[in-house]
């Protein structure tokens, strides 16, 4: 779990220094999300559940880029030797793929959102847990997910 959220901030820190324009951080902040990656086009931030589960979301804006090729960027960060893909599919929101990690003996969701409230503006989020969700449930957690994390965007 640690490597993932390592390997995102190093993957992302290679941009410039600034937070996205369409994001309100000052209310990230006041939620005591923990901040990983504050950069010119992406912003990236943490929580840990009580059951040890870590939701990290990234708000990326990208003017040559669709929410697929978003997606599809994340995945070659989370796999690994170590990291098997185990389920993709789509639905009228969000791409979500399911991963196991059997050296974290965690499963990792990768969910991005196909449509945003900001032109070229993206949403991804990574959910690493123990618990191995059923598509209901994932699809479930993922609009949890993504209510918050767009709550946050400027409109």
């Amino acid at each position: 779990m640690k490597k993932i959220l390592l390997g995102l901030f190093l993957g992302l820190t290679a941009l410039s220094f600034s937070a996205p324009s369409f994001v309100n951080v000052k209310e990230i902040e006041r939620k005591n999300y923990n901040i990983i990656a504050d950069i010119d086009e992406v912003l990236s931030y943490y929580k840990i559940f009580e059951d040890g589960a870590v939701e990290t979301v990234t708000h990326v804006y990208d003017q040559n880029s669709s929410a697929k090729d978003i997606n599809d960027m994340f995945k070659s960060e989370i796999i690994n030797e170590n990291v098997k893909s185990q389920d993709f599919f789509e639905t009228k929101k969000y791409y979500i793929s399911k991963y196991y990690d059997s050296s974290e003996e965690m499963y990792i969701y990768l969910i991005t959102g196909k449509n945003s409230k900001v032109k070229n503006g993206y949403t991804s989020i990574l959910y690493v847990t123990e618990l191995n969700l059923n598509k209901e449930n994932l699809g479930n957690k993922a609009n949890i997910f993504f209510n918050e994390a767009e709550s946050y965007l400027k409109k």
